[in-house]
């Protein structure tokens, strides 16, 4: 407890804590709500943006909602998903282990992607999308051996031990469950976004192929592989949900940061100081 010039007490015992607590909690919930923002910007695109050809969209010049057939900028511009061992040009996975009575617990986790060619027979646009832009149907798996969790995660890139979730059975294993969603070649998609016209500087093959481009630093893109409703009420849901998860952090955040200024003061000083000033 420190005594402060004009009768102030600076409670230092537990005021750390407290803001570092208030802190994180402040952080969580502006990361919450920023993304929770972004899957309604995302929802509302979905369903409000005009779906048209893409011809007709790359001379649009607002955002617009394309399908077309997908191929990769060259024909080794394509990964392998660690999963399903399929040739694609993105994936994104997820490996959980179900815990009864407390959800999942997050083993591991990846997307990986390219930039690829979408076509619909009218024209062709170079998609060039983030980490964020993909909303894809995924197919799961639950081994239940030891053997069986070996070989559907045999990649060095999954950084996962499976060992490690063994019980002391044996062979039979904590459940697993490994999902993984892909966009294959050839496979159609829809994407919404705004489609720019390549520049006269480019000179790569996979630029001098297109007709426009359509990345996510130009308007916030949406790769789907499934149907646009669908993927617009996951985008819906998980928005809203998030957006209740940063309210609540928020105002967690205010009450923590509230008491620790209430600390801080010692309010019978404060008391004893406007009686002086008011006489």
């Amino acid at each position: 407890m420190i005594t402060l010039p004009g009768g102030f007490v600076l409670i230092v015992e537990g005021l750390l804590t407290e803001l570092l607590f208030g802190t994180i909690a402040a952080w969580a919930g502006l990361y919450a709500t920023t993304s929770g923002v972004n899957c309604v910007r995302d929802w509302w695109g979905i369903v409000t943006t005009d779906s048209m050809p893409i011809d007709e969209a790359i001379i649009a010049g607002d955002p617009v909602k394309i399908q077309g057939r997908v191929r990769p900028t060259q024909p080794n511009d394509t990964v392998v998903s660690p999963i399903l061992n399929k040739e694609c040009v993105a994936y994104e996975y997820d490996i959980n282990k179900v815990v009864r009575g407390s959800g999942q617990g997050r083993i591991d986790a990846d997307t990986k992607y390219s930039p690829f060619i979408v076509s619909d027979g009218t024209a062709t646009v170079l998609v060039d999308p983030d980490k964020e832009s993909f909303s894809l149907d995924t197919t799961t798996r639950t081994p239940t051996t030891k053997q069986a969790i070996e070989d559907r995660t045999a990649d060095e890139r999954l950084e996962v031990e499976p060992s490690a979730y063994t019980s002391a059975v044996g062979e039979i294993t904590k459940p697993i469950e490994l999902r993984e969603g892909t966009i294959d070649v050839g496979e159609k998609v829809t994407v919404v976004g705004k489609t720019t016209t390549i520049p006269e500087k480019a000179t790569t093959d996979a630029d001098s192929d297109a007709d426009a481009v359509m990345t996510s630093e130009e308007c916030r893109l949406t790769v789907m592989n499934n149907e646009p409703g669908n993927a617009a009420l996951r985008k819906a849901g998980r928005g809203g949900l998030l957006l209740i998860v940063g309210a609540v952090l928020g105002l967690f955040a205010i009450l923590i940061f509230t008491a620790a200024i209430l600390d801080i003061v010692d309010w019978n000083s404060v008391v004893m100081l406007l009686r002086r000033v008011t006489g």
